[in-house]
């Protein structure tokens, strides 16, 4: 399915992590530290990097940051150890598309691939028109069907990548952070669930799944006639998308702001959107902001022409 990059110092983990990715059919390269890494990309096309965080030489979050220069156009996802959440939070700054904590690698890790990766996927068919273009507007009312937010997102993607309005890894980002903003508002917003209640963002994004909570929700008044607003502005200034859902809003105080994120605290956090997706849109945007309400997000990408 995907070529991985797998930068791992432990032969222990290392051939856990790529019995884990052999299952799903990946390819492996595996590499022992960061600079043995950087010598893999230079030497092979891969598709994407799965780095551990604490290596000797060059280390996941160097290695995160080294990518920037050369290697942008390949996503990153750091494996966390306990402990390690605030480096995780910055590799996310520096331009890694993800992390996975350790102890929930065989639940989270393939999945997470799988969502970095989805939002690279374009139709290249329409290219050369869509790169003249330099204002597009969308306006969808999305119902509570989670099918329809890869198809989406992929849409926002491709017109996006099209316009040639970012690095193809900050386009990845913002997919994935778009994604996010989308299933807390049809979970959360919409339909009124706790973290409990609600599949995971794998499988309501990408495989439609509905948990049983889910199903017996959307139909049930008032939640079933609800609708999730989505405007999207795609200019050569910047990329801004503004989700707006039907339900009673949260408590906005309980979002930090960029530069301040705790990727545990905010995982524990029951009254803030899904923990681990407000980190990834707070890390991935310029700007993330709520309404007072807290039923409508703005996420914002500045374009740097």
């Amino acid at each position: 399915m995907a070529k991985i990059l797998l930068v791992e110092d432990s032969p222990t983990q290392a051939a856990q992590i790529s019995m884990l990715l052999e299952a799903a059919e990946h390819e492996v390269v595996h590499a022992l530290n960061g600079q043995l890494g950087l010598d893999e990309l230079r030497r092979q096309s891969l598709d994407i990097v799965v780095t551990d965080l604490e290596m000797p030489e060059v280390n996941g979050l160097q290695l995160v940051e080294m990518m920037r220069d050369d290697f942008s156009h390949i996503p990153s996802i750091l494996v966390t150890g306990h402990g390690s959440e605030e480096l995780a939070a910055e590799a996310l700054q520096l331009g890694a598309a993800g992390y996975v904590p350790k102890n929930r690698m065989s639940e989270l890790l393939n999945n997470t691939i799988i969502d970095v990766l989805g939002v690279i996927r374009t139709d290249a068919s329409y290219a050369k028109l869509i790169s003249t273009l330099r204002k597009n507007v969308f306006v969808f009312d999305l119902p509570n069907d989670p099918l329809l937010i890869s198809p989406l997102v992929g849409l926002l993607m491709q017109v996006s990548s099209g316009m040639e309005l970012l690095p193809s890894i900050d386009m990845v980002r913002l997919g994935v952070a778009v994604e996010h903003a989308l299933a807390n508002a049809m979970l959360h917003g919409n339909l009124e669930l706790s973290s409990d209640e609600c599949p995971s963002h794998h499988d309501l994004a990408r495989d439609g799944r509905f948990s049983e909570a889910m199903q017996e929700r959307i139909q049930q008044s008032p939640y079933r006639e609800r609708t999730i607003r989505v405007e999207a502005i795609a200019a050569t200034e910047e990329i801004r998308i503004i989700i707006t859902d039907e339900g009673n809003g949260f408590d906005t105080s309980t979002v930090p702001r960029k530069g301040q994120l705790d990727p545990k605290a905010m995982s524990e956090d029951e009254n803030a959107p899904r923990g681990q997706g407000l980190v990834l849109m707070a890390s991935f945007v310029d700007e993330l902001v709520y309404n007072d309400k807290g039923n409508q997000v703005t996420l914002v990408k500045r374009c740097r022409t």
